[in-house]
């Protein structure tokens, strides 16, 4: 499985439990896949939905940002 699956199928089960109420359950899967994925910009847009202030959503969007226009660049 590539690394994009694998996180795509994990930002699902972080979604799924978002819904389902288990915020705290949700938001602790995605601080670990801001480690694992640090480069892919739907993990930290994720984050930025459950930020506790203003202050973590801008930090989360501004990194957001930062890794989509990372993922524009050419290889």
């Amino acid at each position: 499985m590539t690394a994009n699956v694998e996180c795509q199928a994990l930002l699902r089960t972080a979604n799924r439990l978002f819904r389902f109420d288990d915020h705290h359950r949700a938001r602790a899967l995605l601080e670990i896949m801001s480690d694992v994925y640090p480069d892919e910009p739907q993990v930290w847009a994720a984050l930025a939905t459950m930020a506790n202030d203003d202050t973590e959503m801008t930090t989360f969007l501004a990194r957001a940002s930062y890794a989509n226009r990372l993922s524009a660049l050419p290889t």
